[in-house]
């Protein structure tokens, strides 16, 4: 090798600058880069240099624990004086005693039947009904079925309950109820089959549901239909009390024996095809036939008293509709 070559080679060593410095191996240049950084966080108070501990924290190794004592039932610190020379009652002979007595009255043992009947539970007080409620109104029942706007036969313009209601309302309330309520939202509950006011029932039914679990049908040629009670109802409810009452008085409230109800049928079938129930239709009052006590739910049977009135009516889109729901 000459000295040319060997000086070429001394000049290729790496040579790092940083800031103006010279370092000889690349890990001081990093350093230096990295302490550059460090002091400029610190002056731009971005980081805090540590803070010197002022105490430390005394570690007891031999720290011990307390085993804890079991609880020992402690004698009461105080008695009367009465009682702490006299003898202790003796309890369980009083209670040997009473069932010696006791013993000679046998109960006599259930019969299978009894023992499958379940009582219901006492009948609650009706709470009174609010001033919008439904209850609360009064309706004229033979208006809203056979009056000059009578709804028999006919199916209402909207589905649902709530217009059944405004529409029985506004055509047959007495006129003090109508004057009171006036403007006013009326109170009713939409889920049960049941709806009382203050002189009337009406009932719902729906027909062709499959997924109902009792099956109402119309019977005898149309002149009776079942319906069935809720699921919370009994013999000793007060709203079936109300029915058994009402559905048996007949009234001559026409002077020609005709038998009267303040019990209205409503009546509303599933159409599958558009899978939704139709409008309610009127299909006028009913009076008991019959019921099967302790069913669950209660079972009834009523007869339709406007089933000659539906049957042959002058409007012979009511006959069809009366027809296409009862067969």
């Amino acid at each position: 090798m000459t000295t040319s070559q060997h000086d070429n080679e001394v000049d290729e060593i790496p040579v790092f600058k940083f800031n103006g410095k010279i370092y000889t191996t690349y890990e001081e240049m990093v350093n230096a880069k990295r302490k550059r950084n460090q002091d400029m966080l610190e002056a731009s108070g971005l980081l805090k240099p540590p803070q010197p501990q002022l105490y430390t924290t005394r570690v007891n190794s031999n720290k011990r624990t307390r085993k804890k004592q079991a609880a020992v039932p402690q004698q009461p610190s105080r008695r009367s004086s009465r009682f702490s020379k006299s003898e202790k009652p003796n309890y369980k002979e009083v209670s040997t005693f009473i069932e010696q007595k006791a013993g000679a009255v046998k109960k006599r043992p259930r019969s299978a039947t009894e023992s499958r009947i379940v009582s219901p539970s006492p009948a609650a007080t009706p709470v009174p009904p609010a001033a919008n409620s439904v209850r609360s109104i009064c309706i004229d029942t033979k208006t809203l079925v056979l009056g000059e706007k009578g709804v028999l036969g006919q199916i209402m313009d909207r589905t649902g309950k709530e217009f059944v209601i405004n529409e029985s309302f506004s055509l047959a309330a007495f006129s003090d109820d109508q004057k009171r309520l006036a403007g006013s939202r009326l109170s009713f509950n939409k889920y049960c089959g049941v709806q009382e006011f203050k002189n009337a029932v009406f009932l719902w039914i729906n027909l062709g549901s499959k997924d109902n679990p009792v099956v109402n049908d119309f019977l005898n040629d149309a002149q009776q239909v079942s319906w069935f009670g809720g699921s919370r109802m009994h013999d000793e409810s007060p709203v079936i009390h109300k029915l058994l009452k009402m559905g048996r008085q007949h009234d001559d409230k026409g002077g020609n024996d005709e038998p009267h109800s303040d019990i209205i049928l409503w009546c509303r079938r599933y159409q599958s095809d558009t899978k939704q129930f139709t409008p309610y239709v009127c299909f006028g009052r009913l009076t008991y036939h019959s019921h099967v006590p302790q069913s669950h739910p209660l079972k009834f049977i009523w007869n339709l008293v406007d089933h000659d009135g539906l049957k042959n009516h002058s409007d012979e889109v009511v006959r069809e509709r009366f027809a296409a729901f009862t067969t």
